[in-house]
């Protein structure tokens, strides 16, 4: 069994870059990147880089974009084993088309696979998730399907929101989750309460502890991250903020870094920490992963 079993979403990326200003009903000159993402499998694949025993539970198509998505998690020693792929089934995916100055010009989604992941396949997946140290469910899963985890899950389960909207599908039983990770959009989200200060900071982390949540950090982005543990709590600033090549990618690396450092035993500011460093190694990189991420780059 594998040590840490992430749940969730998968998903395949396209960005086009426009070269110059856009026509309409032609083809335009640009730089087209395509790449895996999705925050359940940013967060595997981050483990996987550092080194961690990483299984991934997921629905994906058995098209070019899952059968890819799958065997990049294979070579980097992730679980595949309840990853499905479905017959006839589109891989969940979004396509931006950005103009000349970098904004969105238009942009489609179709991520209509994730409500394939049910209670059935976690059932499925039930003796491999209880044979985990540490569970991490992605705010991609449908209410049910959380809340079905909190109910049959026998270990320490962790919930990252993956967005504003999704993040409030877990308000009704947040206490069942052992450790969160919303940033300070999906955290005010999730408690009702306006986050800024960090008084505020502190208000929310209260709020969450009283519902039972036992470790809780809440990601500010530049600002760094706020986090708590019984009576421990804290703020953990960059020392300083640099340039990044995009900001995607560091939550998901953030999390990952929570999972492996609660295996690995580590207290509550000293993941905070590695978490930071994480984050910082994703957002040198425009990929949703940067394939330098290591324990070594890390500790470095």
């Amino acid at each position: 069994m594998s040590e840490i079993t992430v749940i969730g979403g998968i998903k395949g990326k396209i960005v086009a870059n426009a070269g110059e200003q856009m026509m309409a009903e032609q083809e335009n000159a640009g730089v087209i990147s395509a790449t895996y993402t999705g925050t359940a499998r940013n967060i595997a694949e981050n483990l996987g880089r550092l080194g961690a025993d990483t299984a991934i539970v997921a629905m994906a198509g058995a098209d070019f974009v899952g059968k890819g998505a799958k065997s990049q998690l294979e070579e980097l020693g992730v679980d595949t084993s309840q990853l499905h792929l479905i017959e006839g089934e589109n891989t969940a995916m979004n396509i931006a088309i950005l103009n000349i100055v970098g904004d969105l010009e238009f942009g489609v989604g179709n991520v209509d696979v994730y409500d394939r992941l049910g209670t059935e396949q976690i059932d499925e997946a039930l003796s491999m998730i209880n044979g985990s140290k540490m569970v991490c469910a992605d705010g991609t899963l449908s209410e049910e399907v959380l809340k079905y985890l909190t109910e049959k899950t026998e270990v320490p389960l962790f919930f990252d929101p993956h967005s504003e909207e999704d993040a409030k599908k877990a308000r009704d039983f947040l206490g069942a989750f052992h450790t969160i990770k919303p940033n300070r959009g999906e955290a005010s989200a999730i408690c009702g309460m306006d986050i800024f200060s960090e008084e505020q900071l502190m208000e929310a982390g209260k709020w969450f502890a009283d519902q039972g949540v036992k470790r809780i950090f809440i990601t500010m982005s530049g600002g760094g991250v706020y986090y708590k543990e019984g009576m421990k709590e804290g703020i953990l600033r960059p020392e300083q903020v640099l340039p990044f090549a995009n900001e995607e990618g560091a939550g998901d690396a953030f999390s990952a870094a929570i999972l492996d450092g609660t295996v690995k035993g580590m207290d509550i500011e000293a993941i905070a920490a590695y978490g930071m460093k994480a984050a910082a190694i994703a957002l040198e990189c425009k990929c949703p992963v940067n394939p330098q991420m290591s324990e070594g780059r890390i500790n470095e």
